[in-house]
């Protein structure tokens, strides 16, 4: 059984796709849950796969048993699974053809909404980037770093630094655009870039009314553009939709006649990423590659044991444990592994050792954002 959360003030983890929803049901969907919402950190997501996908990929294409890893990572172009201490390499090149196909059109590799955006490249092993966008996010790493919950360097004294992450963020917008040009030229237009520098809300607004979920399926979801965010999920007034094995559907009947909150909230019929960027970030310095910024970090955890747990710096890990513990925020949704090996499910921590118990990053993609409106 599930309830609508109360007024919790309430941090969420999330890869770049996530955060966009997030941003955009703030903005132009009017729910209860959303005021809960205090912070929100990004994942740097060069690609994503459906955790079947992942499955098969590892253990059919590579041999190697989910249940026996106890680590993945991703460097050098490479999937690593570590086993006992061994490294298992695949190349993410024969992952292509298990990438969840909404994810070859997105063009946002840092999080570029994010109050704070952390990932592992641009920095030494066992070191994570951090970049700061929102006033908040600058004043938690700030505040984290002084009492001594992670360690800051500029990233100007690492290497290979900034340099690395405005590749592949360039890389990946530049393959993805061209991708969402490909399928515009056969009539499967990716509504979301279209809309990138839209500066008018009432405009998208306006667009969206009549829309109901069978004009979202038509558009997104049946056009490869749908990833799986669950915003359709978490708006819907009537609680008709589910995201079912990575794909909304309509669970019972839709009862609310011109009921277009599903197609307002996704991120995929249209993102004002301009727009949001000027409210969210006003003022802010743009950095070719990383979009708006405030400052950009080497860091890692101050607790050897979250540092050894967590990926790479364990900084998400670190920064989320001291906002528990100063009372920032209630709680956090995140991402941890699930009863079946490696399988990706998504958690509410209100305290500092369940957050620690679910670290560590799972490369296979969860719908998560439905758990800001429910519990169990």
């Amino acid at each position: 059984m599930t309830i609508e959360v109360d007024q919790m003030k309430t941090a969420f983890v999330g890869l770049p796709c996530d955060i966009e929803a997030l941003r955009k049901i703030e903005a132009l969907v009017d729910q209860e849950w959303k005021k809960n919402l205090n912070l929100q950190i990004g994942l740097f997501c060069r690609e994503n796969w459906a955790y079947t996908c992942f499955r098969a990929l590892v253990e059919d294409d590579f041999g190697v048993k989910l249940n026996d890893v106890d680590k993945f990572d991703i460097k050098k172009k490479n999937i690593i699974a570590y086993i006992n201490g061994e490294k298992r390499e695949i190349p993410l090149e024969k992952s292509k053809p298990y990438v969840r196909i909404g994810c070859q059109v997105c063009i946002d590799f840092t999080a570029e909404l994010a109050d704070v955006s952390i990932g592992a490249v641009g920095t030494p092993p066992k070191w994570s980037t951090v970049i700061t966008r929102s006033k908040k996010g600058q004043e938690l790493v700030d505040k984290a770093a002084k009492e001594g919950y992670i360690e800051l360097k500029p990233i100007e004294e690492v290497k290979p630094g900034v340099s690395l992450i405005r590749k592949i963020a360039d890389e990946k917008k530049k393959e993805n655009l061209a991708e969402a040009n490909r399928r515009n030229k056969i009539g499967i237009t990716p509504l979301h870039i279209k809309t990138l520098g839209e500066k008018n809300l009432e405009k998208i607004k306006k667009a969206a009314e009549g829309k109901d979920f069978f004009a979202l399926e038509r558009d997104v979801i049946d056009a490869g553009a749908c990833i799986s965010c669950g915003a359709c999920e978490a708006v819907c007034p009537d609680h008709c939709v589910k995201v079912i094995d990575q794909r909304p559907e309509l669970s019972n009947e839709c009862s609310k006649e011109k009921c277009f909150e599903c197609y307002l909230a996704c991120p995929r019929t249209s993102l004002p990423q301009l727009l949001f960027e000027e409210m969210i970030f006003n003022g802010t310095k743009l950095v070719q590659g990383i979009g708006k910024c405030l400052n950009i970090y080497a860091a890692r955890a101050a607790d050897t044991h979250i540092h050894e747990k967590g990926q790479d710096g364990g900084v998400v890990t670190a920064l989320l444990t001291y906002a528990l513990d100063k009372g920032i925020i209630d709680e956090v949704i995140s991402v941890g592994k699930g009863p079946e090996p490696w399988k990706p499910t998504p958690y509410v921590s209100t305290v500092a050792n369940d957050l620690k118990r679910h670290s560590g990053t799972i490369y296979s993609h969860s719908t998560s954002i439905p758990k800001l409106r429910y519990k169990e």
